[in-house]
């Protein structure tokens, strides 16, 4: 793998091509728009990215943004109103074969469920927008420094699964450290490249052990609604202590927080759920 293979973070400046309403919570109907994008272009790419059981799929989608205050779960949309989604890519042919489909000379449309949006710009170069960027595996693990805080601002509900009781799923909604970076150092260690794995084992003793909580701001819950069923999940800031003087693991920790930016953080990151950036790189 080419240490200058990229990872993207692309936005798409959407507007409605008639008056619409959405759903408040629209992350399931942007996750199949991604895929027949890309299944549009190329049928075994996207059955490959649908393909059940994989622990970790290579792309992120957020919720539909820019909607304003939804009223009973709904969002009325009229023609012009400008909206954004953003999608991550942690593989180069993803990020190819979906710019591919707007660039072969087809209608700029996306639709998410019946509504139908007009795509009026696709941005990706960093500082065109806010959620937009790349960088590459290496360029993450040679910026990152062995600060002894991490701060994360957790931008979309984030939860957590701990597998299915005859109760039900077991779902945490809290921003506890183990959780958090375990999640991450999971999506790394499946997607990066052979020569940067991180060993798990240590660097999850040291978070058992080193890592605290130091400071929550604006922490609350949010639900959304999927079609199926409800899901909550947390929001707001979170700000790590990485208490022992462990360079190695400091290293690391920073590295996956960098991150965290394309991968995203715990469950259904694919659906709008779990999007987080550094909270130095949002200022």
């Amino acid at each position: 793998m080419s240490r200058e293979q990229q990872i993207y973070s692309f936005v798409l400046l959407l507007a409605p091509t008639e008056h619409v309403v959405v759903g408040a919570t629209a992350g399931h109907q942007a996750h199949a728009a991604f895929l027949h994008t890309i299944e549009e272009v190329d049928p075994t790419l996207s059955a490959l990215l649908h393909a059940p059981g994989v622990s970790t799929r290579p792309f992120t989608v957020s919720p539909l943004r820019g909607l304003g205050r939804p009223r009973a779960g709904q969002v009325q949309l009229a023609p012009g109103r400008e909206c954004w989604l953003r999608f991550t890519a942690l593989d180069p042919a993803i990020y190819q074969r979906f710019m591919a489909r707007f660039l072969s000379g087809a209608a700029p449309v996306l639709r998410l469920g019946p509504a139908a949006f007009l795509v009026k710009e696709i941005r990706t170069t960093p500082g065109s927008h806010p959620w937009a960027g790349y960088s590459s595996w290496w360029e993450l693990a040679d910026r990152a420094r062995p600060e002894p805080e991490v701060a994360l601002r957790f931008c979309s509900p984030t939860a957590f699964g701990f597998g299915q009781h005859a109760w039900g799923k077991k779902i945490a909604v809290l921003p506890d450290p183990v959780p958090v970076f375990s999640s991450l150092l999971r999506a790394w260690n499946n997607l990066a490249p052979p020569a940067l794995q991180m060993d798990r084992g240590p660097l999850l003793a040291y978070l058992e052990e080193h890592v605290v909580i130091k400071r929550l701001e604006r922490l609350r819950t949010e639900m959304l609604h999927y079609a199926r069923s409800p899901q909550v999940g947390f929001v707001g800031e979170a700000t790590y202590g990485l208490m022992a003087d462990d360079e190695g693991a400091r290293l690391q920790l920073n590295t996956l927080a960098a991150f965290a930016f394309y991968a995203g953080v715990g469950m259904k990151t694919t659906m709008g759920m779990g999007q987080v950036r550094r909270l130095s790189d949002a200022r």
